[in-house]
């Protein structure tokens, strides 16, 4: 069983800002059906899940960021 996905990292900026403007445009949602006096149970389900995603793609970026980072550094260690 795999515990682990590989993720494109030169992706996951793109994924991040498709989430993030999702995100918004959730919120956006439910306070749009708030005023409406509608449910919004559905949307803050999938507004959780976004953020979610939203962390997921940010710590990957992060964890890439810092990679990079190490070999612009220490470029002698990657020919090791």
């Amino acid at each position: 069983m795999a515990t682990q996905t590989s993720v494109p990292n030169e992706k996951l900026s793109v994924w991040y800002f498709a989430v993030r403007y999702s995100i918004l445009r959730t919120e956006q949602a439910i306070r749009y059906s708030q005023e409406l006096d509608l449910s919004t149970s559905y949307d803050e389900l999938q507004l959780e899940q976004l953020r979610d995603l939203e962390q997921f793609l940010k710590m990957s970026w992060d964890v890439w960021m810092d990679d990079m980072g190490a070999i612009l550094l220490n470029p002698a260690e990657v020919l090791k």
